[in-house]
């Protein structure tokens, strides 16, 4: 039997991945960060909607879908209540055929723009990102470099 794996302790020199979001945020505007999201968003869709697929398609568009739905739910929880209205019921992913994870994709980044909306509506929610609480114009600015990781991954997918 192999031993446990050891964490190994952060380095205290390194700053904190929620350091640089922060920093990215001082230096930018929610208006900028949301409209690089709509752009971003957009190339995305244009993404899902193109042809020439490698065979494992399929499972990186079921892995983007997943965590971007666990985006979406650290926004819902930062909403309370008023997050109930964005939950959605869908199909399992698992029984989705491409085109149809291609279509979920585009759906679901839809919620996702809504609920940033909808969480910049109200400035004193929170949501969590990089293991913290944070404020909506710093979730946003995570948010951001996470979907745009998550669209270059989906783009080294294509044959």
């Amino acid at each position: 039997m192999s031993p446990e794996p050891q964490l190994t302790p952060p380095d205290p020199s390194e700053p904190h991945p929620l350091d640089l979001v922060r920093e990215q945020a001082a230096h930018t505007t929610v208006s900028a960060v949301r409209a690089e999201l709509d752009a971003l968003s957009e190339q995305h869709a244009e993404l899902s909607r193109s042809v020439g697929w490698a065979a494992n398609a399929e499972e990186e568009y079921r892995e983007v879908i997943g965590i971007e739905r666990k985006a979406q739910l650290e926004m819902r929880v930062g909403l309370g209540a008023e997050g109930a209205k964005f939950v959605r019921r869908t199909a399992p992913l698992a029984e989705m055929s491409l085109p149809e994870l291609q279509e979920e994709y585009r759906t679901g980044r839809r919620t996702t723009l809504a609920l940033i909306d909808a969480l910049l509506l109200h400035p004193e929610s929170r949501a969590w990102t990089l293991g913290e609480e944070v404020a909506p114009e710093i979730y946003i600015v995570s948010l951001r470099n996470r979907l745009k990781r998550w669209g270059e991954g989906l783009a080294e997918v294509r044959a």
